[in-house]
């Protein structure tokens, strides 16, 4: 949040957005806290504007009440509401990516050739050091899907309105490992029968899920949660969804823990490297 300004401009504001986002998903949404604004969550939750779950606003209202609640949130966090993405690395995966975001496109195969998948397995600094390390991954980058607004930012959607959560997408050779096995992976990484949470990591910006690209990775993704179910006692939260636009993270994000993370000591993206992943560096 930028220096300078009133407490007071931006309780009055939340609320508006809280209205715009009930609005413009069409559902109840929860929002949840962002760490350094307590007061934020009851903010965003003050707002008692409730739209019937059945209404389905016309194109050209969801399209207005999206632009105002990008603008609003881009003004609360000083910027301009809406990514270029022009800080992403020549060449890299999540410049790849961007260009589809921009189009608005969900694809299943890379330039390369190579399919893709999304995971949603909260924080993503940590989801993506594990699949980096999976041999049959060719690249990673992390990102926002599944929620509505177009080309979010990371404060954006830790505030929990956007209705996107933090996953990671990859591109792979299924010549070299399967979907269902990097399913396999996130069950390894996740607890399913926690709601909305990734060990310390809670809000519905970190829930988990399966985002597939193609039939035959949700036919595959199915087989791997069958599995997990019988071992389950309780209730199972991880989410099988058709994948949604993907919307690349800023740079600093992409590859964070490999980089060093927040402690500076980087960490091994090594093939097959069984180290323990320290998630916030």
């Amino acid at each position: 949040m930028a220096r300078g300004r009133g407490t007071m401009a931006m309780m009055m504001a939340l609320p508006l957005a809280a209205s715009s986002a009930h609005a413009f998903m069409g559902q109840q949404t929860r929002f949840l806290p962002f760490k350094g604004i307590p007061a934020l969550s009851q903010a965003l939750a003050s707002s008692n504007f409730r739209l019937p779950l059945s209404a389905k606003p016309s194109t050209t209202v969801r399209r207005g009440l999206q632009g105002s609640r990008m603008g609003l949130l881009g003004s609360l966090f000083g910027g301009s509401g809406k990514r270029e993405y022009s800080d992403l690395k020549a060449g890299t995966w999540a410049a790849e990516a961007a260009e589809y975001a921009k189009e608005g496109q969900v694809k299943s195969v890379s330039k390369a050739g190579h399919s893709i998948a999304t995971f949603g397995g909260g924080c993503f600094w940590g989801i993506e050091l594990a699949y980096q390390r999976v041999p049959g991954v060719v690249a990673t980058a992390v990102g926002y899907a599944q929620g509505e607004l177009e080309h979010p930012s990371y404060e954006m959607v830790c505030t929990g309105a956007t209705g996107h959560t933090e996953v990671v997408q990859l591109t792979y050779d299924p010549k070299e490992v399967s979907f269902k096995q990097l399913c396999q992976v996130l069950f390894g990484r996740i607890n399913p029968s926690l709601k909305d949470q990734v060990g310390n990591d809670r809000g519905t910006q970190y829930r988990h899920g399966i985002y597939f690209h193609t039939p035959e990775q949700k036919a595959e993704a199915e087989e791997a949660i069958q599995e997990v179910k019988a071992k389950l006692s309780g209730p199972f939260y991880t989410e099988l969804e058709a994948a949604k636009v993907f919307y690349p993270a800023e740079e600093y994000h992409q590859q964070y823990l490999e980089k060093g993370g927040r402690s500076g000591s980087a960490q091994s993206a090594a093939k097959g490297c069984k180290d323990p992943i320290r998630c916030y560096g």
